[in-house]
C-alpha cells in the first residue's frame, strides 16, 4: 500500500566540532548611549530605566539593568542585577551579575507538617463535596458529564482550596463568593444558602449558578456562645 507521510524530523549535529560557543566570542566593550529614559515598575518599586533600539546596538556593547531593549516584534527587559551583551555574532546574551537577593517566601514561618495536614484537610473537604454533589444529583450534566465545581473559601472570599474540577468554574467562582459577602455583610446566618449567576459578579454563563453556603464555628470556650462566622463552601 502506498504510505502518506505527513511529518518528519530531522535533527542535525555539528560533528566537526567547529561551532564556537557565544563566549567563545570576544569583542571589545563599547559604551552606548540610550535613546530617553523610562520609570517602570521592578523588584517592588518603580526605577528610572535606559531605553535602547535594539538596531542601535552593535556587538561590544553592554546594557546594565534596570534597562529595556526594544526590537520591531518584542521588548526584552533587563532586570537589576543582569546584563545584556551583545555578542560577536550581533546576538543579545543575558546574564546575572549579581548574586539574587533571597527573601523569606510566604508561609515559611508556619510548621509545615501541620501546613501540609490542614492543606489535605481542605482539599478533601472540596473533593468530598464533589461526589456528594453527583451522587445525589439528577442532572445528566451533573452526574455524567461532571459540569461541576467545588471549594472553600475564607471570610473575606479568598480560595482556600478547591478540588480538581472545572477551571472555568474554579476561576471565577471567588468574585461569586465575595459578591455574596460583600451584598449580605452582617446578614449571613446559619442555614442561608446563597445562588448567584450574574455574568457580571463571577457568573460565567445564566446557566452556570453559584451556590454559597456559610460555615460557622463555635467560639472554644464552652461552646455555648454566639457562633461567628467562619468559611464559605460554594458549588
Amino acid at each position: 500500500k502506498r504510505m502518506i507521510v505527513e511529518t518528519v524530523g530531522v535533527e542535525g549535529t555539528d560533528a566537526g566540532g567547529t561551532g564556537r560557543d557565544e563566549t567563545e566570542s570576544r569583542t571589545e566593550d563599547l559604551a552606548v548611549s540610550p535613546s530617553q529614559t523610562r520609570e517602570i515598575f521592578t523588584e517592588g518599586e518603580w526605577r528610572t530605566s535606559p531605553i535602547f533600539r535594539r538596531e542601535a546596538l552593535k556587538p561590544g556593547n553592554r546594557v546594565a539593568g534596570p534597562a529595556l531593549i526594544i526590537e520591531p516584534n518584542q521588548t526584552i527587559v533587563i532586570e537589576p542585577g543582569w546584563l545584556a551583551e551583545i555578542t560577536a555574532r550581533n546576538h543579545v546574551l543575558l546574564r546575572r551579575v549579581e548574586k539574587k537577593r533571597r527573601q523569606a517566601a510566604l508561609g515559611t514561618e508556619a510548621d509545615p507538617v501541620m501546613l501540609e495536614v490542614f492543606n489535605n484537610l481542605f482539599m478533601s473537604i472540596a473533593e468530598q463535596m464533589g461526589v456528594t454533589l453527583q451522587n445525589t444529583a439528577y442532572s445528566v450534566n451533573i452526574k455524567e458529564r461532571l459540569d461541576f465545581s467545588c471549594a472553600v473559601f475564607d471570610r473575606h472570599g479568598a480560595l482556600v482550596a478547591n478540588a480538581p474540577h472545572m477551571p472555568v468554574h474554579l476561576g471565577s467562582m471567588d468574585r461569586s463568593v465575595e459578591t455574596i459577602i460583600r451584598l449580605n455583610s452582617g446578614d449571613i446566618h446559619p442555614g442561608d444558602v446563597f445562588a448567584l449567576n450574574a455574568p457580571y459578579n463571577g457568573g460565567t454563563h445564566l446557566p452556570d449558578i453559584t451556590v454559597v453556603t456559610p460555615v460557622f464555628s463555635l467560639p472554644l470556650e464552652g461552646r455555648v456562645a454566639a457562633q461567628r462566622p467562619g468559611g464559605v463552601l460554594s458549588e
